[in-house]
């Protein structure tokens, strides 16, 4: 298996709580993929915007999403599918 780039917006089912977001869905290439677990979470900052990346595994598959506080966008940022 090898890490895919993807970097594409997606659309993205999410549920707050403990004042944190947490993705449940995403919609990449017209596939609705649950996300299992989240495993890893982290910030970084694009000029004035703060990005919050997830590491998350989905449909027999790891994938990386990111959401910026900003622009509220959400993006698949890579993937690495089995």
């Amino acid at each position: 298996m090898s890490v895919t780039v993807i970097e594409e917006k997606i659309k993205t089912g999410v549920i707050f709580s403990k004042n944190r977001i947490y993705p449940k869905w995403f919609m990449w290439r017209e596939r609705k993929i649950d996300v299992t677990e989240i495993t890893y979470m982290w910030n970084t900052a694009e000029g004035d915007a703060m990005i919050i990346h997830f590491s998350a595994t989905g449909a027999g598959g790891y994938y990386e999403l990111s959401f910026n506080q900003k622009t509220l966008e959400w993006k698949l940022e890579k993937t690495e599918e089995k």
